[in-house]
Protein backbone atom coordinates (compact mmCIF):
# COMPACT_ATOMS: atom_id res chain seq x y z
CA UNK A 1 0.00 0.00 0.00
CA UNK A 2 2.73 2.73 1.09
CA UNK A 3 5.22 1.21 -1.94
CA UNK A 4 3.95 3.94 -4.65
CA UNK A 5 3.71 6.71 -2.20
CA UNK A 6 7.03 6.10 -0.19
CA UNK A 7 9.49 7.01 -3.28
CA UNK A 8 7.86 10.27 -3.24
CA UNK A 9 8.17 13.43 -0.73
CA UNK A 10 4.48 13.60 0.76
CA UNK A 11 5.89 15.65 3.47
CA UNK A 12 2.69 15.78 6.12
CA UNK A 13 0.46 13.28 4.19
CA UNK A 14 -2.41 14.65 4.30
CA UNK A 15 -3.18 15.53 0.40
CA UNK A 16 -1.21 11.67 -0.28
CA UNK A 17 -4.36 10.22 2.14
CA UNK A 18 -6.73 12.60 0.27
CA UNK A 19 -6.23 11.11 -2.89
CA UNK A 20 -5.91 7.46 -1.31
CA UNK A 21 -9.38 8.44 -0.61
CA UNK A 22 -10.68 9.08 -3.61
CA UNK A 23 -9.83 5.64 -4.87
CA UNK A 24 -10.65 3.94 -1.87
CA UNK A 25 -14.44 5.15 -2.73
CA UNK A 26 -14.55 4.16 -5.88
CA UNK A 27 -13.54 0.86 -5.64
CA UNK A 28 -16.00 0.83 -2.52
CA UNK A 29 -18.77 1.90 -5.19
CA UNK A 30 -17.80 -0.66 -7.81
CA UNK A 31 -18.14 -3.40 -4.59
CA UNK A 32 -21.45 -1.71 -4.09
CA UNK A 33 -22.78 -1.81 -7.51
CA UNK A 34 -21.75 -5.78 -7.64
CA UNK A 35 -23.46 -6.99 -4.92
CA UNK A 36 -26.73 -5.53 -5.65
CA UNK A 37 -26.51 -1.32 -3.98
CA UNK A 38 -27.60 -3.51 -0.63
CA UNK A 39 -28.37 -0.17 1.21
CA UNK A 40 -26.25 2.67 3.00
CA UNK A 41 -25.59 2.12 6.68
CA UNK A 42 -24.37 5.94 8.44
CA UNK A 43 -23.08 3.87 11.78
CA UNK A 44 -20.15 2.17 9.24
CA UNK A 45 -18.91 5.41 8.54
CA UNK A 46 -17.71 5.80 12.14
CA UNK A 47 -15.12 3.00 11.20
CA UNK A 48 -14.35 4.84 7.99
CA UNK A 49 -13.53 7.72 10.26
CA UNK A 50 -11.34 6.11 12.50
CA UNK A 51 -9.26 4.24 9.76
CA UNK A 52 -8.71 7.83 8.84
CA UNK A 53 -7.20 9.37 11.67
CA UNK A 54 -5.13 6.89 12.65
CA UNK A 55 -3.89 6.93 8.55
CA UNK A 56 -2.88 10.45 8.85
CA UNK A 57 -0.73 9.61 10.67
CA UNK A 58 1.19 7.15 8.64
CA UNK A 59 3.56 8.97 6.21
CA UNK A 60 4.88 11.16 8.83
CA UNK A 61 5.63 7.98 10.68
CA UNK A 62 7.19 6.05 7.90
CA UNK A 63 9.95 9.16 6.87
CA UNK A 64 11.01 9.05 10.97
CA UNK A 65 11.21 5.03 11.69
CA UNK A 66 10.98 3.34 7.96
CA UNK A 67 8.45 1.19 6.13
CA UNK A 68 8.53 -2.21 8.18
CA UNK A 69 9.16 -0.92 11.63
CA UNK A 70 6.44 1.96 11.80
CA UNK A 71 3.95 -0.88 10.37
CA UNK A 72 5.27 -3.59 12.22
CA UNK A 73 4.44 -1.03 15.63
CA UNK A 74 1.42 0.38 14.53
CA UNK A 75 -0.15 -3.14 14.15
CA UNK A 76 0.86 -4.54 17.29
CA UNK A 77 -1.27 -2.10 19.04
CA UNK A 78 -3.94 -2.67 16.11
CA UNK A 79 -4.12 -6.24 16.73
CA UNK A 80 -4.59 -6.36 20.49
CA UNK A 81 -7.51 -3.48 19.69
CA UNK A 82 -9.16 -5.69 17.67
CA UNK A 83 -8.60 -8.78 19.11
CA UNK A 84 -9.56 -7.66 22.52
CA UNK A 85 -12.88 -6.27 21.05
CA UNK A 86 -13.89 -9.51 19.39
CA UNK A 87 -12.54 -12.09 22.24
CA UNK A 88 -14.02 -10.12 25.07
CA UNK A 89 -17.03 -8.68 23.49
CA UNK A 90 -15.95 -5.22 23.96
CA UNK A 91 -18.41 -2.22 21.92
CA UNK A 92 -21.54 -3.87 22.00
CA UNK A 93 -20.31 -6.77 19.96
CA UNK A 94 -20.68 -10.07 21.04
CA UNK A 95 -17.52 -12.30 22.27
CA UNK A 96 -16.31 -14.77 19.76
CA UNK A 97 -14.89 -17.33 21.26
CA UNK A 98 -12.24 -19.58 19.53
CA UNK A 99 -12.02 -23.90 19.98
CA UNK A 100 -9.14 -23.23 21.36
CA UNK A 101 -8.28 -20.20 23.94
CA UNK A 102 -5.28 -21.72 24.78
CA UNK A 103 -3.35 -22.06 21.12
CA UNK A 104 -5.03 -18.23 20.53
CA UNK A 105 -3.68 -16.89 24.02
CA UNK A 106 -0.03 -18.43 22.67
CA UNK A 107 -0.60 -17.18 19.17
CA UNK A 108 -1.34 -13.67 20.61
CA UNK A 109 1.53 -13.49 23.49
CA UNK A 110 3.87 -14.86 20.28
CA UNK A 111 2.48 -11.79 18.57
CA UNK A 112 2.98 -9.62 21.39
CA UNK A 113 6.61 -10.51 21.73
CA UNK A 114 7.39 -10.01 17.56
CA UNK A 115 6.26 -6.68 18.08
CA UNK A 116 8.22 -5.46 21.28
CA UNK A 117 11.07 -6.93 19.06
CA UNK A 118 10.29 -4.73 15.98
CA UNK A 119 10.53 -1.56 18.05
CA UNK A 120 14.22 -2.32 18.70
CA UNK A 121 15.24 -2.36 14.96
CA UNK A 122 17.17 0.69 14.15
CA UNK A 123 16.00 1.40 10.40
CA UNK A 124 17.01 4.14 8.63
CA UNK A 125 14.91 5.62 6.57
CA UNK A 126 15.35 6.65 2.76
CA UNK A 127 15.01 9.78 1.30
CA UNK A 128 12.08 10.44 -1.47
CA UNK A 129 13.81 10.17 -5.01
CA UNK A 130 15.27 13.45 -6.29
CA UNK A 131 13.04 15.98 -8.16
CA UNK A 132 13.37 18.46 -10.84
CA UNK A 133 12.97 22.00 -9.77
CA UNK A 134 9.60 22.27 -11.84
CA UNK A 135 8.38 19.90 -9.69
CA UNK A 136 8.02 21.68 -6.35
CA UNK A 137 5.67 24.50 -4.99
CA UNK A 138 7.32 27.96 -5.43
CA UNK A 139 5.41 29.43 -3.59
CA UNK A 140 6.57 27.43 -0.31
CA UNK A 141 10.36 28.03 -0.77
CA UNK A 142 11.81 31.21 0.58
CA UNK A 143 13.21 33.50 -2.01
CA UNK A 144 17.06 31.29 -1.51
CA UNK A 145 15.55 28.96 -2.37
CA UNK A 146 13.71 30.19 -5.37
CA UNK A 147 16.86 32.31 -6.67
CA UNK A 148 19.13 28.33 -5.88
CA UNK A 149 16.20 26.40 -8.17
CA UNK A 150 16.16 29.08 -11.10
CA UNK A 151 19.32 29.69 -10.95
CA UNK A 152 20.54 25.71 -11.13
CA UNK A 153 17.98 23.30 -12.25
CA UNK A 154 20.44 20.32 -11.89
CA UNK A 155 20.31 17.72 -8.60
CA UNK A 156 22.07 19.77 -6.75
CA UNK A 157 19.52 22.52 -6.49
CA UNK A 158 16.99 20.23 -4.83
CA UNK A 159 19.48 20.01 -1.89
CA UNK A 160 18.15 23.10 -0.46
CA UNK A 161 14.77 21.52 0.22
CA UNK A 162 16.10 18.86 2.78
CA UNK A 163 13.57 19.60 5.55
CA UNK A 164 15.82 21.43 8.76
CA UNK A 165 14.19 18.97 11.42
CA UNK A 166 16.85 16.01 11.75
CA UNK A 167 13.96 12.69 11.28
CA UNK A 168 16.61 10.50 12.48
CA UNK A 169 16.82 12.14 15.95
CA UNK A 170 15.85 10.66 19.44
CA UNK A 171 12.99 13.30 20.38
CA UNK A 172 11.31 12.29 16.51
CA UNK A 173 12.19 8.60 16.40
CA UNK A 174 10.23 8.92 19.90
CA UNK A 175 6.84 10.63 18.55
CA UNK A 176 6.70 8.46 15.84
CA UNK A 177 6.82 5.68 18.01
CA UNK A 178 4.17 6.94 20.28
CA UNK A 179 2.06 8.30 17.78
CA UNK A 180 2.36 4.42 15.85
CA UNK A 181 1.01 2.88 19.19
CA UNK A 182 -2.24 5.63 19.08
CA UNK A 183 -2.67 5.10 15.49
CA UNK A 184 -2.92 1.40 15.72
CA UNK A 185 -5.84 1.54 18.25
CA UNK A 186 -7.69 3.60 15.52
CA UNK A 187 -6.72 1.30 13.20
CA UNK A 188 -7.86 -1.53 15.26
CA UNK A 189 -11.68 -0.25 16.08
CA UNK A 190 -12.49 0.51 12.51
CA UNK A 191 -14.78 -3.10 12.27
CA UNK A 192 -16.55 -2.01 15.71
CA UNK A 193 -19.91 -0.06 14.02
CA UNK A 194 -19.95 -2.96 11.77
CA UNK A 195 -19.57 -6.15 13.71
CA UNK A 196 -21.55 -4.05 16.15
CA UNK A 197 -24.50 -3.57 14.05
CA UNK A 198 -24.45 -7.52 12.82
CA UNK A 199 -24.21 -8.93 16.01
CA UNK A 200 -26.98 -7.21 17.21
CA UNK A 201 -30.34 -7.94 15.03
CA UNK A 202 -32.26 -6.24 17.52
CA UNK A 203 -30.87 -3.44 17.78
CA UNK A 204 -30.85 -2.81 14.08
CA UNK A 205 -33.39 -5.20 12.31
CA UNK A 206 -33.43 -5.68 8.53
CA UNK A 207 -29.84 -4.60 8.48
CA UNK A 208 -27.54 -7.28 6.42
CA UNK A 209 -25.83 -10.04 7.95
CA UNK A 210 -22.83 -10.00 5.83
CA UNK A 211 -19.80 -7.69 6.24
CA UNK A 212 -19.50 -6.93 2.53
CA UNK A 213 -22.87 -5.00 1.94
CA UNK A 214 -21.03 -2.27 4.29
CA UNK A 215 -17.96 -1.39 2.36
CA UNK A 216 -19.55 0.97 0.40
CA UNK A 217 -20.82 3.01 3.66
CA UNK A 218 -17.38 2.43 5.32
CA UNK A 219 -15.43 3.58 2.45
CA UNK A 220 -17.77 6.81 2.33
CA UNK A 221 -16.83 7.48 6.17
CA UNK A 222 -13.07 7.23 4.95
CA UNK A 223 -13.67 9.51 1.67
CA UNK A 224 -16.03 12.29 4.11
CA UNK A 225 -12.87 12.43 6.87
CA UNK A 226 -10.08 12.98 4.70
CA UNK A 227 -11.92 15.42 2.60
CA UNK A 228 -12.68 17.34 6.16
CA UNK A 229 -9.05 16.75 7.06
CA UNK A 230 -7.84 18.06 4.18
CA UNK A 231 -9.76 20.96 3.95
CA UNK A 232 -9.10 21.66 7.41
CA UNK A 233 -5.50 21.84 6.45
CA UNK A 234 -5.67 23.85 3.41
CA UNK A 235 -7.12 27.03 5.98
CA UNK A 236 -4.16 25.94 7.89
CA UNK A 237 -1.81 26.23 5.29
CA UNK A 238 -4.02 29.88 3.59
CA UNK A 239 -4.35 28.08 0.87
CA UNK A 240 -1.25 26.64 -0.07
CA UNK A 241 -1.43 23.18 0.50
CA UNK A 242 1.48 20.65 -0.13
CA UNK A 243 -0.31 19.09 -3.17
CA UNK A 244 2.23 18.24 -6.00
CA UNK A 245 0.99 16.43 -9.10
CA UNK A 246 3.89 13.81 -8.52
CA UNK A 247 1.12 12.72 -6.11
CA UNK A 248 -1.94 12.06 -7.51
CA UNK A 249 -0.89 8.57 -9.11
CA UNK A 250 1.10 6.97 -6.59
CA UNK A 251 -2.26 7.97 -3.71
CA UNK A 252 -4.45 6.48 -6.29
CA UNK A 253 -2.37 3.43 -6.34
CA UNK A 254 -1.94 3.17 -3.04
CA UNK A 255 -5.18 3.57 -2.47
CA UNK A 256 -7.06 1.12 -4.82
CA UNK A 257 -4.50 -1.63 -3.07
CA UNK A 258 -5.72 -0.76 0.73
CA UNK A 259 -9.34 -0.99 -0.40
CA UNK A 260 -9.06 -4.55 -2.24
CA UNK A 261 -7.17 -5.80 0.94
CA UNK A 262 -9.70 -3.99 3.54
CA UNK A 263 -12.55 -5.33 1.20
CA UNK A 264 -10.95 -8.99 1.60
CA UNK A 265 -10.62 -7.90 5.43
CA UNK A 266 -14.27 -8.05 5.53
CA UNK A 267 -15.17 -11.38 4.21
CA UNK A 268 -12.47 -12.80 6.17
CA UNK A 269 -14.06 -11.33 9.70
CA UNK A 270 -17.20 -12.71 8.57
CA UNK A 271 -15.89 -16.37 7.85
CA UNK A 272 -13.30 -16.29 10.87
CA UNK A 273 -14.09 -13.74 13.69
CA UNK A 274 -11.85 -11.01 14.44
CA UNK A 275 -9.98 -13.24 17.12
CA UNK A 276 -8.69 -14.56 14.42
CA UNK A 277 -8.38 -12.31 11.34
CA UNK A 278 -6.80 -9.27 13.25
CA UNK A 279 -3.43 -11.12 14.78
CA UNK A 280 -3.16 -12.60 11.24
CA UNK A 281 -4.07 -9.42 9.11
CA UNK A 282 -2.36 -6.93 11.23
CA UNK A 283 0.98 -8.39 11.29
CA UNK A 284 1.28 -10.19 8.26
CA UNK A 285 1.84 -7.14 5.74
CA UNK A 286 4.51 -5.82 8.72
CA UNK A 287 6.91 -8.89 7.19
CA UNK A 288 6.41 -8.10 3.86
CA UNK A 289 7.00 -4.70 4.38
CA UNK A 290 10.15 -5.72 6.16
CA UNK A 291 11.48 -7.45 3.12
CA UNK A 292 10.47 -4.37 1.18
CA UNK A 293 12.69 -2.23 3.54
CA UNK A 294 15.47 -4.66 3.02
CA UNK A 295 15.85 -5.54 -0.29
CA UNK A 296 14.82 -2.85 -1.94
CA UNK A 297 15.23 0.55 0.03
CA UNK A 298 17.97 -0.57 2.17
CA UNK A 299 16.49 1.27 5.43
CA UNK A 300 17.41 -1.70 7.42
CA UNK A 301 20.90 -2.87 8.07
CA UNK A 302 23.65 -4.27 10.28
CA UNK A 303 23.77 -7.76 12.14
CA UNK A 304 22.44 -7.08 14.84
CA UNK A 305 18.92 -5.53 13.00
CA UNK A 306 18.64 -8.44 10.86
CA UNK A 307 18.87 -10.67 13.85
CA UNK A 308 16.51 -9.04 15.60
CA UNK A 309 14.31 -8.66 12.88
CA UNK A 310 14.36 -12.50 11.91
CA UNK A 311 13.52 -13.77 15.09
CA UNK A 312 10.25 -10.78 15.60
CA UNK A 313 9.15 -12.40 11.98
CA UNK A 314 9.81 -15.62 13.28
CA UNK A 315 8.19 -15.07 16.20
CA UNK A 316 5.23 -13.19 14.61
CA UNK A 317 4.50 -15.92 11.99
CA UNK A 318 4.75 -18.64 14.51
CA UNK A 319 1.76 -16.68 16.59
CA UNK A 320 -0.21 -16.08 13.31
CA UNK A 321 -0.55 -19.56 12.45
CA UNK A 322 -1.60 -20.55 15.89
CA UNK A 323 -3.65 -18.24 16.09
CA UNK A 324 -5.34 -19.22 12.97
CA UNK A 325 -5.23 -23.05 14.20
CA UNK A 326 -6.74 -22.00 17.04
CA UNK A 327 -10.33 -21.31 15.55
CA UNK A 328 -10.78 -25.36 14.33
CA UNK A 329 -8.67 -27.29 17.12
CA UNK A 330 -9.37 -27.84 20.36
CA UNK A 331 -6.77 -27.83 22.62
Amino acid sequence: MFVPIKSHDSRDGIFAQWMMSIAILLVGFIVYAFIGFPGFYPLAMLGGASWCLGNATAIPIISRLGLAVSILIWNTTNCLTGWAGGRFGLFGMKAQLPASPLLNYLGLICVVIGGSLFAQVRSEPSAPSKKRAADFDMEQLSSEEKKALKGDSSDEAVEVLKPEKDLNSGAQRLMAFGAALIAGVFYGMTFVPVIRMIDNPDLYPGYPTDGISYVFSHYFGIFLTSTILFVTYSIFRKNKPYAPPTLFLPGMAAGTLWAIAQTSFFVANQHLSQTVTFPIISQMPGCIAAAWSIFYYKEIRGRRNFLLLGAAMSITITGAILVGLSKAIEF
